[in-house]
């Protein structure tokens, strides 16, 4: 039997010759790569370095004094390694790799490389286009303070130990698409000059996005945090979008945008949405524990809030198909809000002024009244007149609301449930009782009906007992006028 090696991994670059399998690239006319060169040809090798010159360590594994000597060879007076064009693509860096303070000034490529311990970019400058996909970091991982001038790409990295980007500044977009942090993720204070993207993310430690600036968009769409996320408190000036993303152990988003996108979320635990300005959507959201949505009255202290956006009030814009064991809305704008299809009404908690649509007032007589009655926005248009579903949508707010200070809205609602009733009533008999209800008394909810019929019924009553009075007055008079003209017609006979 005839035995094949694996054939060598295939590479873009001229490779190291010096040794057999190597994949590092070939420095210049020496034949090896870096870490294959001899004694005097790394001396010449790190000779030809200046401060802002290109390095290219593609596939190389870089031992520890081969990187020290390179940094020392292109450190500049500031006393930061200054770099031009650089690559690491598929190279293995050693273990606690020193670049701290490191500065690019062209594009820089680390592209599938291995970083086989803890690595620090604390305070780095990058000035050009940087990429770190599908890099691996065995260890801990630092890129605190550290800034990126133009778009950076850590998409598929795998972060095997704690990521710190606290502080972190990006000018342009942040990619971090499909990346898996393994330990804790850290991006405090971070700011993001376009978009955080951070979809299909996995999280398998804590996450804290704590004083957080995102001038664009923050996507979490379909990303996955295994220990609860806190986001916020956070500014975005777009949207923040959680769509399709699973949460375990509680989900936290204290923030303001102009958008919160939480459909088809799914939370198992805990979760809380304090925002100012945003249109919140959780159609299809899924709560395995208590949620809740509040409004901000006062902005983020020492965050830019988006600008030219409504107000502050959060503007609730669907819960259709949405599920949770128990939900609390608190001061939310729920005036064109969705609740079709909300799995568990009864779990439904309202408080605070929380405003909902209004029923024009069709009665002119009344427009002495400040609104009109309080009405889901399905009702409005008419299609679902007919629709169980919203008269029981129309009991569980009744009760959602009755112990909350608005009785008039739960009144408001328990008539809108009537009223759907009656529109959807088959039964002749039964739709005439509940036609003559709603004309008497608004099926009880109406007290001012019930006393203008009062008052109708005593008027009709007291003007046929003074028609009675007059027609027996008149009858008497009749009579006794009739007696006295036979008393008379008798005396002269």
């Amino acid at each position: 039997m005839t035995t094949h090696d694996p054939a060598p991994p295939t590479v873009f670059w001229p490779r190291c010759t010096a040794v057999d399998g190597c994949t590092g690239r070939a420095a210049g006319g020496l034949g090896g790569c870096p870490a294959h060169l001899r004694p005097g040809e790394v001396e010449r090798f790190t000779a030809s370095l200046r401060p802002g010159a290109d390095l290219d360590l593609r596939g190389v594994t870089v031992p520890a004094g081969l990187l020290e000597a390179v940094l020392d060879a292109v450190t500049g007076p500031d006393g930061r390694p200054h770099l031009g064009r650089t690559r690491f693509d598929g190279a293995v860096l050693p273990a606690d790799a020193a670049l701290r303070g490191l500065c690019v000034e062209g594009d820089s490529s680390f592209d599938g490389a291995t970083f086989l311990g803890g690595v620090s970019f604390y305070d780095a400058r990058f000035f050009g286009n940087t990429s770190f996909r599908r890099a691996r970091f065995a260890r801990n991982a630092s890129f605190h303070e550290a800034g990126f001038h133009r778009h950076a790409s850590f998409e598929e990295a795998v972060f095997a130990g704690d990521a710190v980007f606290g502080e972190t500044r990006w000018h342009a977009d942040a990619a971090f698409g499909g990346a898996v942090f393994m330990g804790a993720a850290c991006f405090d204070r971070a700011r993001f000059g376009r978009d955080a993207a951070m979809q299909a993310a996995c999280f398998t430690g804590g996450v804290s996005f704590k004083r957080v600036q995102v001038a664009r968009h923050a996507r979490f769409e379909r990303a996955r945090f295994r220990h609860g996320v806190w986001l916020g408190p956070l500014a975005s000036g777009g949207r923040i979008a959680l769509t399709d993303a699973a949460v375990h152990g509680g989900l936290r988003v204290h923030a303001a945008a102009r958008q919160v996108l939480a459909r088809g979320t799914v939370v198992h635990g805990e979760a809380d949405f304090r925002l100012r300005l945003a249109e919140l959507d959780l159609e299809d959201a899924v709560f395995e524990g208590p949620a809740a949505v509040r409004s901000l009255a006062h902005p983020i202290q020492g965050l830019a809030e988006p600008a030219g956006t409504g107000p502050s009030r959060v503007r609730l814009v669907s819960l259709r198909r949405a599920d949770a064991t128990r939900l609390l809305l608190a001061d939310v704008d729920l005036s064109g809000c969705g609740f079709l299809g909300l799995r568990r009404p009864e779990a439904l908690r309202i408080t605070g002024d929380c405003a909902f649509a209004t029923a024009p007032d069709r009665r002119p007589l009344r427009r002495w009244r400040r609104s009109g009655r309080a009405v889901l926005a399905e009702d409005l248009s008419g299609d679902n007149a007919h629709d169980d579903r919203l008269r029981t949508l129309y009991q569980a707010l009744a009760r959602a609301t009755a112990d909350s200070d608005r009785d008039r809205v739960a009144r408001d609602f328990r008539y809108g449930a009537l009223e759907t009733r009656r529109h959807g009533e088959r039964d002749p008999w039964r739709r005439a009782g509940l036609h003559l209800l709603w004309i008497t008394c608004g099926y009880g909810l109406r007290a001012g009906r019930a006393v203008a019929w009062l008052a109708v019924i005593i008027a009709l009553l007291c003007c046929g007992a003074s028609l009675a009075r007059h027609d027996d007055r008149a009858h008497d008079n009749n009579r006794t006028g009739g007696d006295r003209a036979a008393h008379t017609s008798a005396g002269s006979t």
